[in-house]
């Protein structure tokens, strides 16, 4: 039967669904997804917490309370430390190099500078002008401007060698004590001490710079000692021109030279040796008072405090406060799973709702806890009163997600778990839960209606912020000054466009992690321009009405109990897909009147019926329809009897030669559980079973519902039904009323006038006219190249 096309070949069900049906009722795997949620809920508690908000300020804010200390706090005071480093680099003296090159050029240079003065000298006496010879152009510069009596002067004295060797003497001494530049000598401040190595790489005892000659002073020495004995009346002037004569030997820089390498690392030594101050504080002193200006000296103090703390708790308590936290936790969860077990049996016993309230939930505490952090990085940089850091937690995330995804009363108890965790985190438990409860309710409510994306985002972003600003509004007195108001509704809108972001991202990925159908993705698939609708518009027209009739019957009785109309819309139009594998032997198909069940056994026949929903299972996994679409078509029949087939079974076998099993003529299941699925069912038979009345009325369709429903009762197909017998009463009302609208009668229209003769033979020639020419394009051969002729 499979070869010859009357069923499929392929299994009903894939084994991947029937490990993904196990494991969502496998209790030890919720087990499991709930030690996840104890254990993620405990993580963000033990890890190292944000700076308390009351114990974080910037500076030139007013301090809003006194903060006293908790425990005995030593700090190192760096303003003082540093005062003692730098006059520990201050009180290191200078070393300077003795330039030894500079002392051999001087003593090169004197000895060529009598040459000169003998060379003037003996010109002067030949009637000849001067003509320099020396490299020393400043000292040929400055004898060549020296008078005659000058020059005779210098040069008796160079012929004594007595002064000769007086000079180098002390020109040689000079350069070794040192000599400075002036310029360098005045930029230093009185008290600089200075140490000189001298050529043999000896360090001298230290030695005020104002001891040190500059190169003028060591010139005027030099002469005043060399002429101290003289008697000339010449003398100031011979003094004069031989301290010009020396200065030029020596150089305006001396002979000194800094060493910036040597003295920066004695520098750093003594920094190095310097003891840090250490400040105590005892513990219940104030090291903030209230309405005292900030400094950031008070700042980093408090900063220091807080560290301090941090580290003096985490170090003696740690153990204490897991152990609190972990009992807080189990505790918190134990509550919450007795609320959501007791408003929402079905997430509880669905492994896979768990794993989403789980997901979402961890994901929020990581997110809270990530934003805290981050605040706590930027605010200092920012100027941000830190105040504001609650303004930035995206509290509404949990709700904004799980409203859309299971519902809104989970979704707001979930917030308030959420809430409750990061309020510990804050030490401010009560604040954040009232904000959390306000949030999420008001988010959770506006959100869960939102038919598409967009809708989804901007009634997000809108109930987020606006709940912010509102919550704002009523702690108006807490704010001082119009600043931190503007960032406070600033960081509102930031948040509630970060948590509509995030979560619209994140609502993606969950409904293909999890296989989860929100409204806005059944509006996708409602959409008739989808490829499997339109196959089934064209290939199956019969069965594309009748899914367009359930799906309005269906959508009308699940808004008037108050379950999903969009889900038992988009359910209803997909459940008779399966009938596009055979669409010719469903009867809304067959146009030709015709039965093609005639020349088959009914067993045949019932297979073909039966397999249209593992064909249409098959191909909605095949067009990537969501599992709840699945479970539709392949519960909407549950395990009823294909009566017709059943009865003609039968009534072939009057004799009974062979045994006509009731099984074999039943769909396999399961029987259909949710509301929407259950509705769906009902209405596919009572539409079905609509098109058989000949005149309907209000009674004989009322007659008609009611006889299905208590058939669908007595057979046992809605005992696992969700569907109370209220609902099922305003179901059956429901169909009643829809059907009778679309089964509804109208008035014959009278013709107006009588039909003439030519006007009838005019229409009938020009469809026999289209009839032959139809005919002809059929019978016409192919062109040349397009095909083998008819033979």
């Amino acid at each position: 039967m499979s070869k010859k096309g009357f069923i499929g070949s392929r299994k009903l069900r894939k084994s991947s669904d029937t490990l993904s049906s196990a494991a969502d009722k496998s209790k030890p795997l919720g087990i499991f997804i709930l030690s996840l949620i104890w254990a993620a809920s405990l993580a963000v508690l033990i890890l190292p917490q944000p700076n308390p908000a009351n114990n974080i300020l910037i500076p030139n804010q007013i301090a809003p309370q006194s903060i006293f200390v908790d425990i005995d706090f030593i700090y190192k005071d760096e303003e003082a430390t540093e005062k003692l480093k730098e006059n520990a680099r201050t009180s290191v003296p200078l070393f300077y190099k003795i330039d030894s090159a500079t002392g051999k050029n001087a003593v090169i240079d004197a000895e060529l500078m009598f040459g000169e003065i003998r060379s003037k000298v003996e010109g002067e006496k030949l009637l000849s002008s001067y003509k320099p010879s020396g490299e020393n152009k400043k000292i040929n510069e400055i004898i060549g401007t020296l008078d005659k009596l000058t020059v005779n002067d210098i040069y008796q004295l160079s012929e004594s060698s007595e002064y000769k060797d007086k000079f180098i003497s002390l020109l040689k001494n000079a350069l070794e004590q040192g000599i400075i530049n002036k310029a360098e000598k005045d930029g230093h401040t009185y008290g600089q001490q200075i140490r000189i190595i001298d050529t043999r790489g000896r360090i001298r005892y230290a030695k005020l710079m104002s001891e040190i000659t500059t190169s003028e002073e060591a010139a005027q020495s030099i002469a005043k000692s060399l002429l101290k004995y003289y008697s000339n009346k010449n003398k100031e002037q011979l003094s004069s021109a031989m301290s010009e004569i020396i200065l030029a030997l020596i150089g305006e820089k001396g002979n000194l030279l800094y060493d910036k390498e040597i003295t920066e690392g004695n520098r750093s030594t003594a920094a190095a040796r310097v003891i840090p101050v250490m400040v105590e504080i005892k513990k219940r002193q104030p090291i903030i008072v209230k309405n005292q200006t900030v400094s950031e000296k008070d700042q980093r103090i408090l900063q220091l405090y807080s560290e301090e703390l941090q580290n003096v708790t985490a170090a003696e308590n740690f153990w204490r406060k897991a152990v609190r936290c972990a009992l807080i936790c189990m505790f918190l969860m134990i509550v919450t799973g007795l609320y959501i077990s007791h408003i929402h049996p079905e997430v509880t016993r669905s492994n896979q709702q768990i794993w989403t309230m789980g997901t979402v939930v961890i994901l929020s505490l990581l997110l809270n806890y990530t934003c805290m952090r981050l605040f706590d990085i930027v605010s200092p940089e920012l100027n941000i009163s830190p105040a504001l850091q609650q303004q930035i937690i995206p509290l509404a995330l949990p709700a904004v997600l799980l409203s859309v995804l299971i519902g809104l009363r989970v979704a707001v108890y979930a917030g308030l778990y959420v809430a409750l965790i990061t309020g510990m985190m804050f030490e401010d438990s009560l604040n954040i839960l009232i904000k959390g409860m306000l949030v999420c309710g008001f988010a959770g409510v506006a959100v869960r209606n939102a038919m598409n994306y967009r809708s989804y985002f901007i009634r997000a972003v809108i109930s987020v912020t606006l709940s912010l600003l509102v919550l704002d509004l009523l702690n108006l007195w807490e704010f001082k000054g119009t600043g931190i108001l503007i960032w406070t509704e600033g960081m509102s809108l930031v948040n509630g466009m970060l948590t509509a972001t995030m979560a619209l991202v994140l609502l993606f990925v969950l409904e293909s992690l999890f296989q989860i159908s929100t409204n806005m993705t059944l509006l996708t698939i409602c959409d008739f321009n989808h490829p499997l609708l339109k196959r089934l518009q064209f290939e199956a027209p019969g069965t594309y009405h009748h899914s367009l009739m359930v799906s309005t019957l269906a959508e009308r009785a699940a808004q008037l109990i108050k379950a999903n109309p969009v889900k038992a819309r988009a359910c209803a139009l997909y459940h008779d897909i399966g009938k596009l594998s055979k669409p010719d032997y469903f009867i809304e198909n067959n146009i030709s009147g015709e039965s093609k069940h005639k020349e088959l056994h009914p067993r045949i026949s019932s297979m073909i019926i039966l397999n249209h929903v593992k064909e249409g299972v098959d191909l909605a996994i095949k067009y990537k329809l969501r599992r709840i679409v699945r479970d539709a078509i392949e519960q909407h029949h549950g395990t009823d009897l294909v009566y017709f087939f059943y009865k003609r079974a039968i009534e072939e076998n009057p004799d009974k030669t062979t045994l006509v099993q009731e099984q074999e003529y039943r769909y396999p299941g399961p029987l259909p559980h949710e509301k929407e699925v259950v509705i769906i069912s009902l209405a596919d038979a009572c539409e079905a079973a609509s098109r058989t009345l000949q005149k309907p009325s209000p009674a004989k369709v009322d007659e008609l519902v009611w006889e299905i429903f208590r058939k669908r009762l007595r057979d046992g197909q809605l005992d696992d039904g969700a569907l109370s017998f209220g609902e099922f009463a305003k179901v059956r009302k429901s169909f009643v009323t829809t059907l009778c609208t679309m089964l509804h009668s109208r008035i014959p229209y009278p013709k107006e006038e009588e039909e003439e003769e030519d006007e009838n033979d005019l229409f009938m020639e020009s469809w026999k006219t289209a009839q032959s020419s139809e005919k002809d394009a059929d019978e016409q051969p192919p062109a040349s190249g397009s095909g083998p002729l008819p033979s």
